[in-house]
């Protein structure tokens, strides 16, 4: 199969009039032929979503399986190829549940029984979370880090937990964060409270990443900078960003990209079930969430989760003096490279083949997931 562009993002940048050549799964020649079986104006790689709990109806908190073939489908549809489920604290035994229900979507994913956006495994976003800092957690089901508990609660779902985020100042994290790297988990600080001098310590110990930067986290003040300055200014950290414009300020997220730059500041939409549904009141991660004008609340007010996809969250970036080209890198190369994953992420031969294609308004023309998974808008 061929997809010919009026513009490519290879790792170096845009390239003019090319067109990508896919065998089977893999990106098997890049060329300047015309002859193709789909024409785009842009062509990036295809993105990967960290960071999200449902939407379109679905609720990883409360799975089923039309549900989730309806959002895997509209996030394929929106150029989201790749993501990681994320779920969330609750309570233990439906936790287990929830587990089990990705690893069976995940099976019928491989067997070709199950489209849309690939599932690589699970983001764990607590239960080892600050009580100072819930956001639309519940806090009375927390918990202290312990490596003991955290294997007694997950041990069985190890080769399905792709990354953890927990509050690094609690007692017990910096064990149980050095536990989970060992076994090759990746580890981001997340609802948390803590102090510059923590964070720092934190990071030095190889935790690498912020969840969704300055939400359900200690602000900076300029006698106590806290955890997001610790992160902003460490090269190596990568930071989440909910790009809704509901979450973070245009110019927060400007700060951000200028403190980071695409290779460290990652696009995740943190969605969750009422994502693209229409407004009203709905019962999402096991709490009523009410939508008015898109914007998800609790009923105490605060944000519950994201309120639009990677490809509104690139446009939202690209209308606010970010280049488009970083935009598309941070919504693609850049996930992947977090997750040391390398086969996703870029346009190049011997690749997988995980392609976005867009029309010149920026919206979604073609999604590619190898010859056999074309879903064309």
């Amino acid at each position: 199969m061929r997809v010919f562009a009026r513009q490519v993002l290879l790792p170096s940048g845009w390239q003019q009039d090319m067109c990508v050549e896919i065998t089977g799964d893999v990106i098997s020649n890049l060329s300047r032929s015309p002859q193709a079986d789909h024409t785009v104006d842009l062509l990036v790689p295809g993105f990967f979503d960290l960071h999200n709990h449902g939407g379109d109806g679905y609720d990883a908190g409360q799975p089923s399986l039309p549900d989730l073939r309806r959002f895997l489908d509209a996030m394929y549809a929106c150029g989201v190829t790749d993501m990681l489920m994320t779920l969330s604290t609750g309570d233990p035994a439906k936790l287990k549940a929830d587990f089990q229900f990705v690893r069976e979507a995940m099976r019928l994913q491989q067997e070709g029984r199950l489209g849309g956006t690939h599932i690589w495994g699970v983001h764990l976003e607590g239960p080892f979370l600050s009580p100072k800092r819930p956001g639309a957690m519940v806090a009375s089901q927390l918990l202290e880090p312990d490596i003991g508990r955290f294997r007694t609660l997950f041990g069985a779902q190890l080769d399905l937990i792709r990354q953890v985020t927990l509050a690094p100042e609690l007692p017990g994290a910096a064990a149980l964060a050095a536990w989970l790297l060992s076994q090759g988990i990746r580890v981001q600080a997340g609802h948390t409270d803590a102090s510059y001098e923590a964070a720092c310590e934190a990071f030095s110990a190889g935790i690498d990443s912020v969840c969704h930067t300055f939400n359900a986290s200690r602000g900076i003040h300029h006698r106590e900078p806290g955890v997001l300055t610790a992160a902003l200014l460490d090269p190596s950290v990568y930071c989440e960003a909910i790009c809704d414009l509901n979450h973070l300020h245009p110019a927060i997220l400007r700060l951000i990209y200028q403190a980071k730059g695409p290779g460290r500041m990652l696009l995740v939409s943190d969605s969750t079930m009422p994502t693209h549904c229409p407004d009203g009141v709905y019962q999402a991660a096991n709490h009523p969430v009410i939508v008015t004008n898109g914007v998800k609340r609790t009923p105490e007010g605060a944000l519950s989760g994201g309120s639009c996809y990677l490809d509104q969250a690139v446009r939202n970036l690209a209308a606010h003096q970010i280049p488009l080209a970083d935009a598309f890198t941070m919504a693609s190369r850049t996930p992947a490279s977090r997750m040391r994953m390398d086969q996703l992420g870029s346009i190049r031969i011997g690749g997988l083949a995980r392609l976005a294609g867009f029309n010149r308004d920026l919206t979604a023309a073609v999604t590619i997931s190898g010859e056999n998974q074309v879903f064309v808008s």
